[in-house]
């Protein structure tokens, strides 16, 4: 017997919540997508605007921040269709995602802030 008294009422509230968590976890991930692509466009700003660094420097690091948010997304993309099948585990590679994402994100900023 369930918590609530009936096994199948208590089955659809722990699959809501389920879909609720999902539904939210996912919407934190496109908004840290969008996040690395505001602080891409703040770096590129503050490297027109400072005229400290060069576009030799910055252009690499923009390219990769560019291939590694296209990672991120592709990866989204993935987690998305398979969400119900091994949640837990895309859940792990996708924060891995953007976890090596901001790396790349944070050296090309001290890089530009450096030079």
């Amino acid at each position: 017997m369930g918590i609530f008294g009936d096994d199948k009422l208590q089955d659809e509230r722990i699959a809501a919540l389920e879909e609720h968590v999902r539904v939210l976890t996912q919407t934190v991930q496109f908004g840290q997508v969008e996040l690395a692509k505001a602080r891409i466009a703040i770096l590129k700003l503050e490297s027109a605007l400072g005229e400290k660094v060069s576009v030799t420097d910055v252009d690499p690091a923009v390219v990769e921040l560019n291939e590694e948010l296209g990672k991120a997304r592709e990866q989204l993309e993935r987690s998305k269709a398979a969400a119900s099948e091994s949640w837990n585990t895309l859940q792990a590679g996708v924060n891995d995602a953007f976890a090596s994402l901001s790396t790349s994100i944070n050296e090309a900023y001290d890089k530009a802030k450096q030079a």
